[in-house]
């Protein structure tokens, strides 16, 4: 009995011998290939994968940045400055009132005008039969004078203090006294200033309605009526409707027939022909 069992153990160790070693040889040579394959695959002492370099123009983060995160501080403002205070603008000193003259000091002023009126007329009269004389700047220089020159010619004007001095026989169509020529040359100031000078125009209408005082001198009435022909003629020039409208607000129909010819011929003189003209008288 002891030598089957014997018998038997030893077949039992002579099939592990048999299959068992065979069998853990394969085991061995299969894992040793195994261990192959994946040797050369990844060999053994190979670089660790690096990071890519950072782009051009970029500069690596450091380790706080990383830290921090993403995101970056935002750029620092120029620290707010307050407006300079502005400096309240010096003002001028205040204008004196203007002070009222006394009628004394009114009527001498006027006078002092009206006689700066007879030297313009006198050297406006002389002088523009002179090559030399500058009428546009002597022009300028009178209306400098501003309303109170306008003021003082057409109170010379209305004064006939200069016309009822002269004598009784005066001539007014030949040898004109210098009274008379003064204030001739007067009205072709206010004729010359008129286009660009409303007030000289209206300076013009007011002279012409102006009535006549019928106690004056015959010589003095005369040279008044002479006068607004003058004014009548100048003005149908420069304005032809202003001129009927003149002409008829004038009061005395006496008045009205010995200017009706003055009237026609500045008509005629502003470029009218004869059938315009007596049209236009017609609408009167």
């Amino acid at each position: 009995m002891n030598a089957r069992h014997e018998e038997k153990n030893t077949t039992q160790r002579f099939q592990w011998s048999r299959w068992g070693g065979p069998g853990l040889a394969l085991l061995l040579l299969a894992g040793a290939g195994t261990y192959t394959l994946v040797a050369r695959r990844a060999p053994v002492g190979a670089a660790p994968e690096q990071s890519a370099p950072p782009a051009e123009g970029r500069t690596p983060e450091s380790s706080t940045a990383k830290a921090a995160g993403s995101v970056r501080a935002p750029p620092r403002s120029a620290p707010a400055t307050s407006a300079a205070p502005v400096a309240p603008q010096a003002t001028g000193a205040a204008s004196a009132p203007a002070v009222a003259l006394t009628e004394a000091e009114q009527a001498q002023e006027l006078a002092q005008h009206r006689e700066a009126v007879r030297q313009a007329a006198r050297t406006y009269r002389t002088g523009r039969f002179n090559a030399f004389f500058r009428e546009e700047p002597f022009l300028k220089e009178f209306a400098q004078g501003g309303p109170a020159q306008l003021a003082a010619l057409k109170a010379e004007l209305s004064d006939p203090a200069a016309l009822t001095s002269l004598s009784a026989d005066t001539q007014f169509l030949q040898n004109k006294p210098e009274a008379v020529l003064d204030r001739m040359s007067m009205i072709d100031i206010l004729y010359s200033m008129a286009p660009k000078d409303p007030a000289a125009r209206d300076t013009m209408v007011e002279l012409l309605l102006e009535p006549v005082d019928r106690g004056l001198p015959d010589t003095a009435k005369k040279g008044l009526v002479g006068e607004k022909y003058d004014l009548l003629f100048r003005l149908a020039q420069l304005d032809r409707q202003l001129a009927l409208d003149s002409y008829a607000r004038l009061d005395s129909p006496k008045m009205k027939s010995l200017l009706r010819e003055a009237l026609m011929a500045g008509l005629a003189e502003s470029g009218a022909t004869m059938d315009e003209v007596q049209r236009l008288m017609r609408t009167l």
